[in-house]
């Protein structure tokens, strides 16, 4: 995302959340599968755009039919947005053991371990800014991305509310949502335009961390007396 589900480079695309690599040898060979599509299509829409590359071309350069990428890939767009999941199931796992600590704290805990660590959701680099250059050029692909940004404010606000025993998701973890993913995404094209300027890693890593930081500052604020801090 946004996209909170930033994209990963080419080497580290499809590949499972940690602690969920399938075990079977039909579940890897699928994944195996999946992962080449899923290449084969960045390639292509880095190299011509998404809007000029169609499915038939993509099953062609992969090798495989037009109904092996659908039963893979509801839609054209997600072929490019592949790891929509991942981010939910790192926030729910750190929401799931979080023990004493209250669900903000746990998040921006995770959130600086991942900047860490450079993960790809926190880490500009050359690949990243072409896949965003992709996504800005395609109509399409731009209204894929409000759709995940919606659908990624609406999963982290019932994973909250989860966190805290409650079956329904309420105001307080909806605008809780809303600030936090609001501030990632700020924080992610800021730390872009910071890379172009400067071409620094490291640099964009810290300017990702400091204005996130401010954004749980204002989460916190907006959660004041709630089961949430």
């Amino acid at each position: 995302m946004n996209k909170l589900a930033t994209p990963s480079t080419q080497a580290s695309r499809g590949r499972p959340a940690a602690g969920t690599a399938p075990t079977g040898l039909r579940e890897r060979k699928k994944l195996a599968t999946r992962v080449m599509i899923s290449n084969t299509a960045t390639l292509l829409f880095t190299e011509r755009g998404f809007d000029s590359v169609t499915v038939d071309e993509v099953a062609a350069a992969a090798n495989v039919s037009k109904m092996t990428v659908f039963n893979y890939f509801a839609r054209k767009e997600d072929l490019l947005f592949d790891r929509d999941d991942d981010v939910q199931l790192l926030v729910r796992d750190a929401l799931k053991h979080r023990r004493r600590r209250a669900p903000l704290a746990m998040l921006q805990l995770l959130a600086h371990e991942l900047l860490d660590k450079q993960y790809r959701l926190a880490t500009v680099t050359p690949d990243v800014l072409r896949f965003w250059a992709v996504v800005a050029a395609s109509p399409a692909l731009r209204a894929r991305t409000r759709e995940l940004n919606e659908t990624l404010e609406r999963d982290l606000a019932r994973l909250l509310a989860e966190s805290v025993g409650s079956r329904t998701v309420d105001p307080i973890a909806r605008l809780i949502a809303a600030v936090l993913l609001g501030a990632w995404r700020v924080a992610f094209r800021a730390a872009m335009r910071g890379y172009k300027k400067a071409a620094s890693a490291a640099a964009s890593r810290q300017l990702v961390r400091d204005l996130f930081d401010r954004g749980f500052v204002a989460a916190r604020a907006a959660a004041r007396g709630s089961a949430y801090v």
